[in-house]
């Protein structure tokens, strides 16, 4: 509701006290604003919710899933590399399914859907007051051809940084409406003079009774779809997973053994007392982050929930 970041932190980390040590200078930056990427299918809750709230499509709406589709001379496939037939916008979220979430962006058409990711905070800096943020990138969306709406809806094609993704998704928990994001909360002078951060609303980006679909939506990826392992018994969590493939910076090619996982939700869905994103980049283990960001950010949740004393919404 405020924009205050309750925590932040990376890993590999270094000791501040011998901090000449460290055998790559890369632990000095703070990724979380530093290191924009593509987010993978994280995006395609924000590509929903611009769908939903011009009344493009509903969780209801379906469509018949051939498990590709053709633009401009490219083939994109599922994930899984399969067709699952006739499918809804809600079971495209669960399943995280490619071509629904170019299905939903047609709905909507190229400029209205640019500006509802610029409405979101994508390719701005979130002005959160730290050295190094950085904007990412979605001038893709201003190019003309099919093709770069519809990576970009599943999220790939365009970068940002892990802070404006997770602030993003705090709009939706937020009844729509975008903070600016605060890591300081109060500055007290040498003169005992105190300067308190007030919560900023920077604009409404969807309706409630989007933001309140939307999150119910993102409830049920949890409860029933791919990111059952991010849930915590007792609550309601709603969230979405993204396993995002990394373009090689000296061949603009996407690497065949590198990807980065990701995951971010909120909870309690019918109170929001946070919004959390998990990424680690380039795990070996396992091949989706289903099974890495989104059991990390269940343990975590549970921690959270218990820290903040939020009472269980069934037994």
């Amino acid at each position: 509701e405020t924009g205050a970041i309750m925590a932040m932190c990376n890993y590999p980390d270094f000791n501040p006290n011998n901090y000449n040590e460290v055998e790559n200078i890369e632990v000095y930056n703070n990724r979380a604003i530093f290191e924009p990427y593509e987010p993978g299918s994280m995006i395609k809750g924000i590509t929903m919710a611009a769908a939903v709230d011009i009344g493009g499509v509903t969780p209801a709406t379906t469509y018949i899933d051939t498990g590709t589709v053709e633009i401009s001379g490219f083939t994109i496939h599922n994930s899984d590399g399969e067709a699952h037939g006739l499918k809804n916008m809600t079971q495209v979220l669960e399943e995280s399914l490619n071509t629904g979430a170019i299905y939903a962006a047609r709905q909507i058409g190229p400029d209205i859907f640019k500006n509802y990711f610029y409405n979101f905070g994508y390719g701005d800096l979130t002005d959160i007051r730290l050295e190094t943020e950085r904007n990412g990138d979605i001038k893709n969306l201003s190019y003309p051809n099919e093709i770069f709406m519809a990576t970009a809806s599943y999220g790939q094609g365009i970068t940002a940084t892990p802070l404006q993704v997770i602030n993003s998704f705090a709009a939706i928990a937020n009844q729509g409406k975008l903070m600016k994001p605060y890591i300081v909360e109060e500055i007290i002078h040498p003169d005992g003079r105190q300067e308190k951060t007030d919560p900023t609303m920077i604009r409404q980006v969807i309706t409630n009774q989007t933001a309140q679909t939307l999150s119910a939506m993102l409830a049920s990826v949890v409860k029933y779809g791919h990111a059952q392992r991010a849930g915590v018994h007792g609550y309601y969590i709603a969230g979405k997973t993204g396993t995002a493939q990394v373009a090689d910076s000296e061949t603009g090619k996407y690497s065949i053994d590198k990807s980065i996982h990701s995951f971010v939700g909120f909870a309690p869905v019918q109170d929001p007392k946070f919004v959390m994103l998990i990424k680690l980049n380039h795990p070996k283990s396992v091949e989706f982050a289903s099974s890495s960001a989104a059991p990390l950010f269940g343990e975590i949740s549970q921690f959270l929930l218990n820290y903040l004393q939020v009472p269980p919404a069934y037994n």
